[in-house]
């Protein structure tokens, strides 16, 4: 078995993510593509989608200046949520 098995891995070429060498005239640009898988990969936890998303980011000529901070955003934008549950959840 293999991700092309999944049909959701066609509808993310069909929606032009470039790990997956999707090609889509969106509004969106490829490095804005980029960066916003980078980001949900951040998110998800996964250590080979990351490293993949991160990879092909560098492939595409995205510094690693704009990987970290895209990665910095995404963290910080994590922790906000994760604190303001912890403030909700005490009553406060």
């Amino acid at each position: 078995m293999n991700y092309t098995d999944f049909s959701v891995i066609q509808a993310q070429i069909d929606a032009g993510d470039p790990v997956f060498g999707g090609h889509f005239d969106g509004e969106l640009t490829e490095r804005e593509r980029h960066l916003i898988g980078l980001a949900v990969a951040t998110t998800k936890g996964c250590p080979d989608c990351t490293a993949a998303r991160m990879k092909t980011a560098k492939q595409a000529g995205i510094s690693d200046r704009v990987i970290n901070e895209t990665i910095n955003l995404t963290a910080g934008m994590n922790a906000g949520f994760v604190i303001q549950a912890a403030v909700r959840g005490c009553g406060k």
